[in-house]
């Protein structure tokens, strides 16, 4: 056998070794989840840049009013919350990966914001801690959709708790980061509509009326960063089943 022959021979052995190597998963989701998640590290936040600000924005949509106690002054909401980045270390190219273009993935494996509800009550969650999970899309955007009930106060100021005619009750949400400052997660509305198509009219003592979002930021004396947080705020009223209370 010739040198070339014997070369070629060689060759052709090392693209059969090669192709046999990748298995039968060679372009599937298992090597991608595999080659994606290599040297991942979901404590640290997911730019390649110290520099860069991670943009989540987050939106909830109300499900029901578990109740209202006028009394603790405490409302209890039922919500799915949606949250949304870019994670830029979770990115492909889906013609390296059978056209591959989104995956499903445990929440409790990549990076999530901090997201946290601070006007919840004291004995409550601050954070959403089902661990459902999120689609990733190959360009690196995450949709995080966890179910959360928002327990929530809401002070009812004295002038209007003392008055027996009281009908309406406002109660803001108030969420943002609990470490990061507006220089390294930028908290945005996804937008300044509050979707209430999922919403079911179950409480028999108060009536869900209107949901106003907005957005601000706010320095605090701890920090030389301003902090920005979402509101959703909420107006109740009470049912008088003695006249339409449409």
């Amino acid at each position: 056998m010739g040198f070339f022959s014997a070369l070629s021979v060689f060759a052709l052995s090392l693209i059969v070794l090669s192709s046999l190597g990748k298995g039968e998963d060679y372009g599937s989701e298992r090597e991608l989840r595999r080659d994606i998640f290599r040297g991942y590290d979901k404590l640290v936040r997911p730019v390649k840049k110290a520099s860069t600000a991670v943009t989540v924005k987050i939106s909830i949509s109300p499900l029901s009013l578990r109740s209202m106690s006028e009394k603790d002054q405490l409302m209890s909401l039922e919500t799915w919350m949606t949250l949304k980045w870019t994670d830029e270390y979770l990115q492909w190219d889906p013609t390296e990966y059978d056209n591959i273009t989104e995956l499903r993935i445990s929440s409790s494996e990549i990076w999530k914001p901090d997201i946290s509800l601070y006007t919840a009550s004291p004995i409550t969650s601050l954070f959403p801690d089902v661990q459902v999970q999120a689609i990733v899309l190959n360009t690196g955007m995450i949709i995080w959709v966890p179910p959360f009930t928002i327990n929530n106060r809401c002070p009812i100021p004295y002038r209007n708790y003392v008055s027996v005619s009281r009908t309406f009750i406002e109660c803001n949400i108030k969420m943002g980061s609990w470490t990061f400052s507006g220089k390294t997660v930028d908290l945005q509305l996804d937008t300044d509509k509050v979707d209430l198509t999922n919403f079911q009219d179950y409480n028999h003592e108060w009536k869900l009326v209107k949901v106003a979002a907005n957005r601000e930021s706010k320095l605090y004396p701890c920090c030389v960063d301003e902090y920005p947080s979402v509101n959703f705020n909420i107006t109740l009223k009470k049912r008088n089943y003695y006249i339409n209370d449409n």
